[in-house]
């Protein structure tokens, strides 16, 4: 018999690895600045991921999403801004899933199924809130003010906050 070792899975930091990539990737291609902040949260992400400290997935991804969200106010088109937020969502999500399995069942179980599930669900999730905010921004008021929408990315935040709790 051998020793429980709590660090999750390879399988299931691959899905936390990807979506850092592809979030630090739709950022460099518009934003240097946005980069500067994304690059380093994305290896918080999946340092803390591989190491099952949360704290590290945590700063990590929201370093991202503070990087995306200044590349987007700084120019990044809003595809690739919507790309790189919903990466950076996902690469939170399954990188705290994989601390949460390899806490439950350790770096030996097979954890494959649980994996694919988990982020294939929150991929889905995430597209569908970006759909949302696009058709929003596409067919929506074109006089906001901008305390407006700073209050609602603070209250998407939040919910985001509830919801992991």
């Amino acid at each position: 018999m051998t020793e429980f070792d709590p660090r999750p899975p390879t399988t299931a930091v691959l899905p936390a690895a990807v979506a850092a990539a592809v979030s630090v990737l739709a950022v460099v291609a518009g934003s240097v600045v946005g980069a500067a902040l994304v690059g380093p949260g994305a290896v918080g992400v999946v340092y803390g991921a591989h190491t099952a400290t949360r704290r590290y997935v945590t700063l990590g991804a929201g370093l991202a999403f503070v990087g995306v969200v200044l590349a987007a106010t700084q120019g990044l088109p809003i595809s690739l801004a919507l790309v790189a937020g919903v990466a950076a969502i996902v690469a939170y999500d399954t990188g705290e899933h994989a601390v949460t399995l390899g806490i439950d069942v350790g770096s030996q179980a097979p954890t494959g199924q649980s994996v694919l599930v988990h982020a294939t669900g929150s991929l889905a999730v995430g597209s569908l809130a970006a759909a949302f905010g696009y058709a929003i921004y596409v067919f929506g008021p074109t006089s906001l003010p901008v305390t407006g929408l700073i209050a609602l990315l603070l209250a998407a935040v939040l919910l985001a906050y509830a919801l992991g709790d």
